[in-house]
């Protein structure tokens, strides 16, 4: 079918009740499938559609009973809405306060106020009409930037606006040449921006999710597979071992159900959930036993839940739309290079000013004023100030994408050296979200966990007495507990599958409340029993005990010494289980005259390098403060682990204390806290806003869902790519893509790096802008045409600033950059004691290009070969000056050292060539209006291109050794 603006043809029609079409008009406008979904949702008739930019095509599901004619009407009419922009809005989201509290009702209460049946859920018609009412099951994401948006962003700042402004000048004055070259720079700057960012974009995209996942309800009595997408309130939703929940639902059935909620919550160990038990209204997630979660994971037990909210109604869309509406504060650079870029404008202008009031005063022309003037313009502004600033920001991130780190905005690389605090969210980031056996029990002796023989006998309990799967011929357990027990199993050479096979399990003896344990009942060629539960449970049932490979009966001696060893145990912290046996059957619920086989302790273990990395930061002068939903205990342990804490002690606050402070009053606090335990999202964003509020620069390291707010409010929001949510990633600036914390230190090195080489930078190059401004107004008070050109100033400019501007940027972090503290975010990125050193190397350089001037004036007059001495006695002047420059101390200026930098020795080899470039090509020369010099005139230049470093080196060396007498006198 075809319209004057709709062209759509079948691509996929072989399955029943499913269309694919293409439509072109779709592709890579986000806008107009943004809008086309909401239309295609508005028509009863689909069951469900998808729009996708990349290819250009929609896939819709509908009654197999429509015609095929009928559906391509229907979707054509839904594209001329979106063209037109006649496409329904979306549904809003429940307002968060008016958020029924489903947590706090019965089930049937929840069954009649959703009009729904727990037996056999909804009717396929009624679940049609809901999902057109209240709209598809989809969480509410953060658009990606528009292209234009990007692209804008490169050129909003005021020294390209500087740049801008001189190049419609120069247009208005007839120099298209100028012009153009000026536009030139400010494009080459923005395109480099632009591609930068672009690309980290779409890195951070890669790792978003993009599966399309199913989820099992019970519709009309029948249990069915549909797309998460497609869930409505009122629908019963079924889940199992592994299964994501995808909705907010209240549960009607639970058998031994647990939840992973740490996603949400930040508490590691997985809870128990019922269907019985009522919450009070004001329960936070982590209490409410009646609830499955939209964004948690079911870890063992199967349950039957109502769904009572659905995509940007659920708990996890409400803690996202915390991270939308929080604004992320500027990083410290750029507010920093704004003001200088304030005061180089001011600057400029007022230059411009006194040269227009010189010039009246001595009698010249408007036309004359008018050209001095923008000679002296283009001599103000430093165009290789955004250029160079972009570009050493650019090649950071690219040093960081190499090593793992992406890096969404190129200004928050020089924000990763700038923090004074980091908050380091514990579960998923600083431990790796994954029970490992850390220590085990054999008997009663404490033994190493890779001892295979002593504990061979432990492994086998632990792989028969857990619930497995089997997948591509790997055991997979229920819950992350019995996997950590499986995965001990097969370490320690245990043929898991064979080992049942000779021992099939006949019964069990499932784990309830009242019994914390837990058996399992085995046949073969004789009958075996192993039960695993509390330490303390099964020792009671325990009569005998396996040591030294044999059973021996057991002492009281023996019993206090595995109580004593099980509590040490469970103080690391760990979760201990202990393992017994039997030759026999178990007759009833509390057998007794078990064997004591020893116990295992598991533990969510500390990703490798989160110790060092605390210990860097700390070297490096940044606080480092651990948050996490765990309990208080749990949450201090893991941090004398981690070496958090002053003075050996470890000082922690917990979300009751958090909630009863007022701002003003957790402003004060957190600075003195080293750990915040059973925090919830929004006490997280709180803690982070406290830290600001006294000054500080603040980075958040997550990777849950509830870390979302905290990490857009933070100044560096940091998020892990292989493990974390997509909101995490969505909101975050830098994501680790795998996971390593040991870059993130390197991270930081690079970033003070930068800064470092962009201070450098930029006093290199107002520097030798400033000599360009006093060598114009000399020559303006000193006679008529004697001023440069604009051209010529422009490509001294070019030649002499940008690529000399990155080979300073390009240099290497000093080796001592991790052992100094932050540096105060007050101060001001070029402090008063920079001005008066680039003031006084900047005279040096005018001073001594004035020189040939003077004298090329007295041997040839006003004119191109004084214009030709001047322009190469200034431009050498300038780049041998720059290493001098790149230097970080005066003690670092020794000849020896001036070449270390060998992109700088590059760059300035480089922009010699340029500078000399037009005394070899006419034409060149002509435009610049310069001309050919004899001998006795270019050594002149040249020696005057060498005077101002050697002036400087011998200026600061005298001030370095009366510093020294001053100091031992």
């Amino acid at each position: 079918m075809s319209h004057p603006s709709v062209e759509i043809a079948v691509a996929h029609a072989r399955v029943p009740g499913r269309l694919r079409v293409r439509c072109d008009v779709v592709r890579g406008r986000v806008r107009i499938a943004e809008r086309l979904r909401r239309a295609l949702r508005a028509q009863p008739q689909f069951l469900s559609a998808e729009v996708r930019t990349a290819t250009g095509s929609l896939i819709v599901r509908f009654d197999p009973g429509l015609a095929q004619d009928r559906v391509l009407e229907l979707l054509g009419s839904a594209v001329r809405d979106a063209l037109t922009g006649n496409a329904p809005p979306d549904p809003a989201p429940a307002p968060e306060h008016d958020a029924e509290p489903w947590h706090a009702r019965d089930a049937g209460t929840v069954e009649r106020r959703l009009e729904t049946d727990a037996g056999r859920g909804l009717g396929r018609s009624e679940a049609r009409a809901r999902i057109h009412r209240l709209g598809a099951n989809v969480m509410p994401h953060e658009a990606p930037p528009s292209r234009f948006s990007m692209l804008a962003k490169q050129v909003n700042s005021l020294p390209v606006a500087m740049l801008g402004a001189s190049s419609v000048v120069s247009l208005a004055t007839g120099r298209p040449i100028e012009s153009a070259a000026t536009l030139l720079v400010v494009a080459a700057n923005a395109v480099l921006g632009y591609v930068t960012e672009g690309q980290a974009e779409t890195s951070i995209a890669a790792l978003m999710g993009s599966s399309e996942q199913q989820v099992s309800v019970v519709r009309e009595g029948a249990e069915i597979r549909i797309r998460s997408a497609d869930l409505v309130p009122g629908d019963l939703l079924v889940v199992g071992p592994g299964a994501q929940v995808m909705a907010d639902a209240r549960l009607v059935e639970a058998t031994r159900l647990h939840v992973d909620e740490s996603a949400l919550t930040g508490e590691t160990i997985s809870v128990p959930k019922v269907s019985s038990e009522i919450s009070e209204a004001s329960a936070p997630i982590g209490d409410r036993p009646a609830m499955i979660h939209s964004g948690t994971l079911v870890t063992q037990g199967r349950g039957k839940a109502v769904v009572v909210a659905t995509g940007p109604r659920t708990e996890a869309a409400r803690i996202a739309l915390m991270s939308r509406t929080g604004a992320r504060p500027q990083a410290p650079v750029e507010m920093e290079l704004e003001h200088l870029g304030r005061l180089l404008s001011v600057g400029s202008l007022a230059a411009c000013g006194l040269f227009v009031v010189v010039g009246l005063a001595r009698g010249y022309s408007f036309s004359e004023i008018a050209t001095d003037a923008l000679a002296l313009a283009v001599a103000a502004v430093p165009e290789g100030l955004p250029v160079v600033a972009t570009t050493t920001m650019a090649l950071a991130l690219r040093r960081m994408e190499r090593k793992g780190i992406l890096i969404r905005h190129m200004k928050a690389v020089e924000g990763l050296g700038a923090l004074h605090t980091v908050c380091l969210d514990k579960t998923g980031t600083l431990t790796q979200n994954r029970m490992f056996v850390v220590a085990a029990l054999a008997g009663r002796e404490e033994v190493a966990p890779d001892d295979i023989d002593r504990l061979r006998a432990l492994a086998e309990a632990a792989a028969l007495n857990s619930d497995l799967d089997e997948r591509d011929g790997k055991a997979l357990a229920q819950s992350p507990t019995e996997q950590a027990l499986v995965d001990f199993a097969e370490d320690h050479g245990v043929d898991i599958f064979g080992l049942r096979d000779r021992h099939p399990r006949r019964r069990t003896v499932e784990r309830e409340v009242e019994r914390p344990w837990m058996g399992t009942v085995h046949g073969g060629t004789r009958k075996r029993t192993v039960v695993k539960g509390a330490p303390e449970a099964v020792l009671r049932m325990c009569s005998r005990i396996r040591a030294g490979g044999r059973s021996r009966p057991m002492s009281a001696k023996d019993r206090e010494r595995i109580i004593g060893l099980n509590d040490a145990l469970a103080a690391r912290p760990a979760r201990v289980l202990g393992f017994a046996q039997a030759a026999r059957d178990i007759e009833d619920d509390d057998p007794g005259d078990l064997t004591w086989l020893g116990s295992l302790a598991m533990a969510d273990p500390l990703r490798p390098g989160a110790r060092s990395f605390v210990a860097q930061m700390r070297r490096a002068g940044i606080e480092t403060i651990m948050i996490t939903g765990d309990q208080a205990a749990t949450a201090v342990a893991i941090a004398r682990e981690l070496g958090l804490g002053r003075d050996g002690s470890v000082s922690v606050m917990d979300s009751t204390e958090i909630s009863r402070l007022d701002p003003e009053l957790l402003a004060g606090l957190v600075r003195r806290t080293d750990v915040f335990a059973r925090v919830s999202a929004h006490q997280k964003l709180a803690i982070v806003k406290a830290l600001q509020s006294s000054g500080r620069v603040v980075g958040m390291t997550g990777d849950g869902i509830n870390d979302g707010p905290a990490l857009k409010a933070a100044n560096i929001g940091i998020a892990m790519g292989e493990s974390g949510t997509d909101l995490a990633r969505d909101v975050a600036n830098v994501v680790v893509r795998d996971d390593r914390l040991e870059t993130l230190a390197e991270a930081v090195a690079e970033g003070r790096a930068v800064y470092r080489n962009i201070r450098r930078s930029l006093g290199f190059l107002i520097t030798t802008n400033l000599s360009e401004i006093v060598l114009e107004i000399v020559e303006a008070l000193h006679g008529k045409g004697e001023v440069e050109t604009p051209m010529e100033l422009l490509w001294i400019n070019l030649v002499t600033d940008i690529l000399p501007g990155l080979g300073i940027a390009m240099a290497a972090p000093d080796e001592d950059a991790m052992l100094r503290p932050p540096r105060d975010p007050g101060e001001p990125i070029m402090r008063p004691a920079d001005f008066r050193r680039m003031a006084a190397d900047g005279g040096t350089i005018a001073a001594a290009a004035l020189v040939p001037h003077l004298i090329g004036l007295a041997r040839h007059g006003p004119g191109a070969q004084t214009r030709g001495m001047t322009f190469l006695s200034l431009t050498l002047g300038q780049l041998i000056y720059t290493l001098v420059a790149q230097r970080r101390d005066i003690g670092d200026l020794e000849i020896e050292t001036l070449f270390r930098n060998r992109a700088v020795d590059g760059a300035v080899a480089a922009s010699i060539g340029l500078a000399v470039l037009p005394f070899f090509v006419p034409g060149l020369r002509r435009i610049l209006g310069i001309g050919r010099l004899g001998g006795r005139d270019v050594a002149l230049s040249l020696i005057a291109g060498i005077a101002p470093a050697t002036a400087v080196l011998a200026r600061r060396g005298l001030r370095i050794e009366l510093s020294e007498i001053e100091r031992q006198g």
